[in-house]
């Protein structure tokens, strides 16, 4: 792949989080250009950037059009969301719930405009034991949602829908891993972390009342979420530049005593869920593409590492959100995909299952193998414990 095809691209961007006016290095396709903001969710930042060039560069009036209807209407969603979002955690904290806002809507406050980061719906912990209580709240703060006839204790998240099509979703958990051991420490981290009072010990709020994670939690949460989308649909941009703008935030800024400890910090959990290596393939690409420098990063690797990390890079750009996935049994979703896959029996789908593990890990192994042996011994001892178990249920 030809990196400089991305080149417009990433200059709007460095443009929009900067602040900077640098030009286009060469002249734009906009239709292209267009297509690659969209594949890695980052159209009103390359849209706002891109009507800020100097009137050479500029797109044509149709296109400038539009890209200023995309703006607002990202804007306009930033206003009713905002409310709503108040509105649900008023309602959880009413009922005794201490939330926080993730990802997404929770990193908007670190763009030049909250509404320059794009985002599909807002995710708030609860935290378990406070799960079914702040699903009950949820409900009755928003009846004219469409949510689920109850919540799933094996699911991490509840969802609340709104007409506008984008839900709120109630997480009792952030993260689940490949195997149990992994899932019981992250919430020995996720809990201290998630639990303080506003304000206390590194909180960060939004509009002074919503409290997002605190650090250095937050950028190994932020970055465990891009690591699992790159390992299924793909890593969008719009992952790259919420760790660019974190680290610009609460790492650059920090004395050096305290960035060792934030260092040491990252180093043992990375180590301890087999995700160093991946670190370092996401730091190449944070630096490539934003310039900031990751905490951990390898400045100038070498051999093998470099080579993952450019072939990593290039996976990025290429595919941004929007890697393709096969329905092997002929559904049109993954809802009506699951449905098919109930009238086959059960050892086939064991097979079936163990044959799109085994695919995964070979895809992994060219970018962080020690993950990749992991994850597929780890889902090989689930298989097998659900089958000495007799469970049907099955994770196709």
């Amino acid at each position: 792949m030809n990196l400089s095809a991305y080149d417009n691209l990433l200059t709007l961007l460095r443009n929009a989080i900067n602040g900077e006016s640098r030009v286009l290095p060469s002249l734009a396709d906009w239709p292209q250009l267009m297509a690659q903001a969209r594949i890695h969710g980052v159209e009103p930042l390359a849209y706002d950037a891109a009507l800020r060039l100097p009137a050479d560069q500029q797109p044509d009036k149709q296109l400038a059009v539009q890209m200023k209807q995309a703006c607002l209407y990202q804007m306009q969603q930033q206003q009713i969301w905002l409310p709503r979002i108040r509105k649900a955690v008023e309602a959880l904290r009413s009922a005794g719930v201490e939330p926080v806002l993730l990802k997404g809507f929770g990193l908007a406050d670190l763009y030049p405009k909250p509404y320059l980061r794009s985002w599909g719906d807002a995710d708030i912990w609860v935290g378990v034991s406070n799960y079914h209580a702040g699903c009950k709240a949820v409900r009755e703060a928003f009846p004219e949602a469409i949510h689920h006839d109850q919540e799933y204790e094996e699911l991490k998240h509840y969802s609340v829908v709104f007409p506008d099509g984008n839900p709120i979703e109630l997480h009792r958990v952030s993260m689940d891993f490949p195997t149990p051991d992994e899932d019981r420490y992250w919430q020995t981290l996720e809990v201290p972390a998630m639990s303080c009072g506003a304000g206390e010990d590194g909180q960060n709020c939004i509009d002074g009342l919503i409290r997002t994670p605190r650090e250095p939690m937050n950028i190994l949460f932020v970055f465990l979420h891009a690591w699992e989308h790159f390992c299924g649909t793909g890593m969008p941009l719009k992952q790259v530049l919420d760790m660019a703008m974190l680290v610009r935030r609460d790492y650059l800024t920090l004395p050096t005593e305290e960035k060792q400890e934030y260092d040491a910090y990252l180093s043992k959990h990375l180590k301890y869920f087999r995700l160093t290596e991946a670190w370092q393939l996401v730091a190449y690409t944070v630096n490539y593409v934003t310039g900031v420098q990751m905490p951990l990063a390898d400045s100038n690797p070498s051999g093998s590492q470099r080579a993952r990390c450019e072939a990593f890079l290039q996976r990025v750009l290429s595919e941004g959100q929007c890697r393709t996935k096969e329905y092997k049994l002929g559904g049109t979703d993954r809802y009506d995909e699951r449905e098919r896959v109930k009238q086959i029996p059960v050892w086939r789908r064991k097979m079936m299952t163990l044959g799109s593990r085994l695919e995964n890990a070979r895809f992994l192994k060219q970018y962080a193998p020690a993950y990749a042996r992991h994850v597929l011994w780890a889902n090989i001892r689930k298989g097998v414990r659900r089958t000495i178990r007799r469970e049907r249920m099955i994770d196709y």
